[in-house]
Parts: structure tokens; C-alpha cells; sequence
């Protein structure tokens, strides 16, 4: 089993035809995102005058060379797996294209002023992560082919599950085999949200997942986990194996709790 320290979110393609992303804010502090690499993604980047910004690559890339559309509205400077950037001329609007000794991006870069330190559009660091070791590889295929869980004896399986939460990101269906979650939603092709552990102190981590079949499956099994996307928040209890209620991290505004049927 490989477990990454790093979150894997993998995203299924999105009603934007033009397959623009935006990077994702983390939960502790919105100024540090992340961005789902896809070959046929073009990556969306907001600099704010008078700040720099980094963006982090994968820990075995090497940045070879840059081609940017207007190299003077920008100072851009590459370290290793890591680029910094910050727009330093008007009217910065521009693309760039970074060619790393593994993969390429393209990115449609814009520049404005911000508000103070705490804009809430402010971006300090973009790390990008990846949804398989081979990126070249066709999605659905991967995810057709990845082992599906042991439905034919249900009972070695724990449904013993409830959540609280948004209804738009809310799974229909949670069990694990004791090894492994599995989770099922309602629309297959829509965009899938983050997911993150809830650790003994109530503490969020940001955690890898696969996509086998229906399910989306993380590689583990926990007491609480939270998804997000956007403003949306739901909250999953293990009832087998509870977080003392004291320490459960529970998000405000939430639906009362309610159990998932089998």
C-alpha cells in the first residue's frame, strides 16, 4: 500500500470546455493553494504588485525553460523544482509556457493590486500535484483497471458511516474493507472535492486518493475525514471507530448528521 504524505486530489473534467484551473486554497491559510496537474490544462496564476509568489513542482522535475508572452511584465526566476514570480510592469495580462525534464505547463497569467497582505485573492505558494507516477496515461483507463473493492461479502465491510455537510458534495455511499475507504458519489463526471484527515488532535491533513471504478478510494482507514470544495464543507464519521467528541472538527453550518445507507 503507498500512502503519500501529500494530498492527491484528481479532478474529473469540469463543464469548462476551455479546461482553465484555478488553484485551491488550503484550509489553514488561504494564501497557499494547490493545482491539479493535467496535460490539457491551461493554469490560471494572479500575482499582486509589489509581492512575489512561488510555484512548487513535482519533487523529481527540474525546470529546463520558460517562454513567456511578455517577458518584461514579469520577473520570473527558477530554482530547481521551484519557480518565482511576480508581475512588475502595467498591464501584465500574458501567457507562459515552463518546460520541466518531465512535463510541460501552459498558464494564463494576470497581475492587480492588492488590497494589504491579507487580500484574500493573495497567492504566497501554488503546489502542484499529480493524479498518477504516469502521467502520460489515460485516465479512465487507470481508473477502470485500479482494484475495485470485495462486494460479494459485504459483510467484511464497515457501512457504518455518517456525515454532516453540504448536500452538492455529500457521497451517497462510505465503507471501508479495514484497509481501505471507498467512496461514491452521485454524478461520476462531476468535479471531485478535497479531501482531508481529521488526525487524533483535530488537526486537517491533506490526503492522497485514487479513483477505482465509482469509487473514489483512499488508501486508509480514519476515524473522520472532511471534503471541501469551495465554500462547501462535509464533515464523514467512522461510527466504528470514533475521534473522541471533544476533538472531532466539525465545520460550522452544518446539516445535522445523518447515516448513509448501504
Amino acid at each position: 500500500m503507498k500512502i503519500f504524505l501529500v494530498a492527491l486530489m484528481f479532478f474529473s473534467l469540469t463543464n469548462n470546455s476551455w479546461g482553465l484551473r484555478e488553484p485551491r486554497a488550503m484550509p489553514i491559510d488561504s494564501r497557499l493553494r494547490v493545482l491539479v496537474y493535467n496535460p490539457e490544462d491551461v493554469f490560471k496564476f494572479i500575482g499582486f504588485y509589489g509581492y512575489q509568489a512561488s510555484m512548487e513542482f513535482d519533487d523529481t522535475e527540474v525546470i529546463e525553460s520558460i517562454s513567456m508572452g511578455d517577458s518584461i511584465a514579469w520577473q520570473v526566476v527558477p530554482s530547481g523544482k521551484r519557480l518565482f514570480l511576480k508581475p512588475v510592469e502595467p498591464n501584465a495580462t500574458t501567457n507562459m509556457t515552463l518546460i520541466t525534464n518531465k512535463r510541460v505547463y501552459h498558464f494564463e497569467l494576470h497581475a492587480k493590486d492588492a488590497i494589504d497582505i491579507n487580500d484574500p485573492e493573495m497567492i504566497f505558494n501554488v503546489k502542484f500535484i499529480y493524479p498518477d507516477e504516469d502521467f502520460n496515461a489515460n485516465i479512465k483507463n487507470y481508473a477502470s483497471s485500479s482494484q475495485l473493492p470485495d462486494l460479494d461479502h459485504p459483510e467484511k465491510l464497515n457501512f457504518n458511516y455518517t456525515l454532516s455537510g453540504a448536500d452538492s458534495i455529500s457521497p451517497i455511499k462510505i465503507f471501508d474493507d479495514g484497509e481501505f475507504t471507498y467512496f461514491e458519489f452521485r454524478d461520476k463526471n462531476a468535479e471531485i472535492p478535497a479531501f482531508f484527515l481529521i488526525d487524533s488532535t483535530g488537526k486537517e491533513a491533506l490526503i492522497n486518493y485514487r479513483v477505482a471504478g465509482k469509487y473514489i478510494v483512499i488508501e486508509r482507514v480514519a476515524s473522520q475525514f472532511t471534503l471541501r470544495n469551495g465554500a462547501d464543507i462535509v464533515c464523514i464519521f467512522n461510527e466504528v471507530r470514533p475521534i473522541d467528541n471533544e476533538l472531532l472538527n466539525k465545520p460550522s453550518q452544518l446539516n445535522a448528521s445523518k447515516r448513509i445507507d448501504k
